[in-house]
């Protein structure tokens, strides 16, 4: 009888490799896309934690003075958009009082920014308040930065 030939497979045929790397490219352009998500979403948490910091530390310094009878928030940045930014951070509160700076206030010595490294922008302002016939002070932090994932987010606090 006749020898029957028997193929010997040692590898892929082309369309089974070309399937293979369809798969996988498929897997990893799903995979971009969450990890892009993810990284978007700690970016946006991350911000929103660095304004509850400077609110704290605002919130702090203003205790303080108004332990010492002269209640105030540092006062706004008087450049354009009201951005913390450096000039701000390095200048004095209030000379009158103190040589502290807003920098001052933050263990690291530097106000948080957003996660691109841009200031946020901050105001403040008081309110008379006829029915508790008291003052309310108000600060609103706010990103203005229109790359960041918290662009236009703002949050006012008040006392």
């Amino acid at each position: 009888m006749g020898k029957i030939l028997k193929k010997k497979n040692y590898g892929f045929t082309l369309l089974e490799l070309v399937v293979a790397i369809s798969i996988l490219g498929i897997m990893i352009g799903g995979s971009i896309v969450r990890y892009s998500k993810v990284t978007r979403t700690a970016q946006r948490e991350q911000n929103r934690a660095n304004i509850v910091i400077i609110r704290e530390a605002f919130f702090q310094y203003f205790y303080r003075n108004h332990m010492d009878g002269n209640p105030h928030f540092p006062p706004s940045p008087q450049n354009e958009n009201n951005l913390m930014d450096e000039t701000w951070t390095s200048s004095a509160i209030d000379s009158t009082i103190s040589g502290l700076r807003p920098k001052d206030l933050f263990v690291t010595r530097e106000v948080p920014t957003n996660n691109l490294k841009t200031p946020f922008s901050y105001t403040n302002h008081t309110v008379y308040d006829s029915l508790a016939k008291e003052l309310r002070y108000y600060i609103v932090i706010k990103d203005l930065d229109y790359d960041s994932p918290t662009y236009q987010e703002s949050y006012e606090y008040s006392i």
